[in-house]
């Protein structure tokens, strides 16, 4: 009864969509969340603002928006205020789940209905799985926020049990000795400054738009073996890196997201559908718990957990999600961990911001996004980053789907200012059936270092240009206008479009190139572009010359593309050098 009175409520005075209205006659909390009761039904919600009632000098109004769909909500509805911002429960388990864009978890909630309905709730965390908890203080020791106290297995992670960020100095009180606990048991009590004891236990809840600190932040200087070639040769992303990868619809993106959770070398796979793509996103959810890590055999999920919006959740359910991933991503970094987190798509979490800042009547920016779309988005991938202190780094990839592929949009723009990688996807590229489908002449930047030389890198998109720009003079004056050597010049960057820059994501071997492979290729790479080629005419004719080059060039990429994808051995592997060398040379011509 008590606490019944305690809480502070307020009632519903005006509905639009997702975002609400309400009538208040308590304090109120910038950035609490609060619950809406819809029939019978408890619909969670975030303040937005907060301004005087014109109508009632004793109440207030406060803005907030909903996080599930409000059908069947009605003026005079109560709402309750939580007083606590909106947070994420972090602890052992978060790995291996899949939840909604509120850590709801979605297998549970299936187990209750198919049908995933607004107002369904679940704890975030199994609360009868057991960990093996071992204390590492004792009785006497200072402690203080982000310390640990103890640690449990998580599968072969060591994950530590941390004090909560918001605690100040606290001494142990007490603290149990090694033995099976779960999620809701005590294992210590702590008290603070003042004397106030608290109790803390497996898990504690984190606002996700507080930061986690760093303890000592770091320029990323470590290079992350991703397994895709066209990326760890000319656009590289380092431990703590942030990359934007825009494209078209259907030019690649999930595919490409598919290989990066598999192969590239991370401790930790957060992926954050906050698109509610449908099919796309069923297709996460149903694949990926099947996919085997090819590192260690066992499966994917081990090392993963997703969060993903249901069709019952509004768009105001994206950001939150992706606030939540980034909040899971910094807890596991501060532990220590290589974290690598794939939003997909930012430009659907933009378009949140955009029809909240349309339904709050602000002043539009371009294409209607809010005026300060690229500080938030520049915030939001100032969270990744190195932690020196940790040894631990989390690393944001954000997808972008920038509307008819113009990559001149707002959010694309906004995410190439705010990233310091950029892999860009052409539909050019995607309808030729090229994969990746990142484009390496406009669309492939990074500030990071490669396995190869910079110079090399350079080489590299240097033949691409210079490729590019002959095919084009053949397209618009013909083949018989361009000399040999250019022709010859030509072949070579074929060759390197098409046995370096593409891949084959569904094949054992050439799905991913690991570094030491990646220098054997550029090896080979640079034997046949510092290579100066003389081919014998024998009575030829320009066009007879030049068709034999071309038979010649077609030899090779055939040898080398079967190379990519048989070439398993050290020994196998190291024939590529050789074989370029004396094609080169006119030493062998049957490859």
């Amino acid at each position: 009864m008590n606490s019944e009175k305690m809480k502070r409520k307020g009632t519903l005075i005006a509905i639009q969509d997702s975002l609400v209205k309400a009538r208040f006659f308590d304090d109120v909390i910038m950035g609490e969340t609060a619950e809406i009761a819809v029939d019978g039904k408890s619909l969670s919600a975030e303040v937005l603002q907060i301004q005087p009632d014109p109508k009632n000098a004793d109440a207030g109004i406060v803005e907030m928006q909903v996080f599930e769909d409000l059908t069947g909500a009605l003026i005079g509805d109560e709402v309750v205020f939580t007083g606590k911002p909106l947070s994420v429960l972090l602890g052992p388990g978060l790995l291996t789940s899949v939840w909604d864009g509120l850590q709801n978890p979605l297998y549970k909630l299936s187990e209750e209905d198919p049908y995933l309905k607004p107002g369904m709730k679940a704890p975030a965390l199994d609360e009868t799985a057991l960990w093996v908890f071992t204390p590492s203080v004792k009785v006497g020791d200072t402690v203080s926020g982000g310390d640990a106290i103890g640690a449990v297995p998580e599968g072969k992670l060591n994950h530590k049990i941390l004090v909560p960020f918001d605690f100040g100095k606290c001494k142990v009180e007490s603290i149990i000795e090694k033995s099976s606990v779960n999620i809701t048991q005590t294992v210590a009590v702590v008290s603070d400054e003042q004397g106030k004891q608290h109790e803390l236990k497996l898990v504690f809840r984190q606002p996700v738009k507080s930061p986690i600190p760093f303890k000592a932040r770091a320029i990323p200087t470590e290079t992350i073996s991703t397994g895709v070639r066209v990326i760890d040769l000319l656009a590289p992303v380092g431990y703590g890196g942030t990359v934007g990868n825009p494209g078209p619809f259907g030019a690649g993106k999930t595919v490409l997201q598919h290989c990066l959770c598999k192969y590239a070398l991370a401790d930790i796979i957060i992926m954050a559908a906050c698109g509610e793509r449908a099919g796309e996103a069923v297709e996460v959810f149903k694949e990926f718990a099947e996919l085997k890590d090819p590192s260690s055999g066992e499966s994917l999920m081990n090392r993963m957990c997703i969060f993903g919006n249901t069709s019952s959740m509004p768009v105001a359910a994206r950001e939150a999600s992706v606030f939540i991933a980034l909040t899971v991503g910094e807890y596991y970094r501060y532990q220590g961990y290589n974290v690598v987190l794939l939003a997909d798509s930012t430009s659907r979490w933009a378009q949140a911001l955009r029809e909240r800042s349309g339904r709050q009547g602000d002043i539009p920016g371009p294409e209607a996004f809010p005026m300060d779309i690229p500080d938030q988005i520049k915030g939001m991938y100032q969270r990744a980053g190195a932690d020196r202190g940790t040894g631990g780094s989390l690393t944001f990839i954000g997808t972008v789907s920038p509307a008819g592929g113009n990559f001149q949009e707002p959010v694309t723009q906004a995410t190439m200012d705010s990233t310091g990688g950029f892999w860009g996807l052409s539909q050019d590229r995607a309808d030729a059936k090229k994969y990746p489908a990142i484009d390496p002449l406009v669309y492939t930047n990074s500030v990071y270092d490669s396995f190869i030389s910079w110079e090399h890198r350079q080489d590299m998109v240097d033949i691409l240009h210079e490729a590019n720009d002959i095919d084009q003079t053949i397209s618009t004056i013909g083949l018989k206008k361009v000399p040999v050597e250019k022709y010859i010049q030509y072949q070579k960057g074929l060759t390197v479009d098409f046995c370096v820059m593409q891949q084959n994501a569904f094949h054992d071997v050439d799905a991913c190139t690991r570094p030491e492979r990646l220098k054997v290729i550029n090896q080979g790479v640079q034997n046949l572009l510092n290579s100066s080629m003389e081919f014998d005419r024998d009575a030829m004719n320009d066009e007879e010359l030049k068709s034999m080059i071309k038979t010649k060039f077609d030899e090779l990429r055939q040898w080398w593309r079967d190379w990519n994808s048989n070439a398993v051995t050290d020994e196998e592997i190291s024939t590529l050098p050789e074989k370029i060398e004396k094609f080169v040379a006119q030493e062998e011509y049957a490859l």
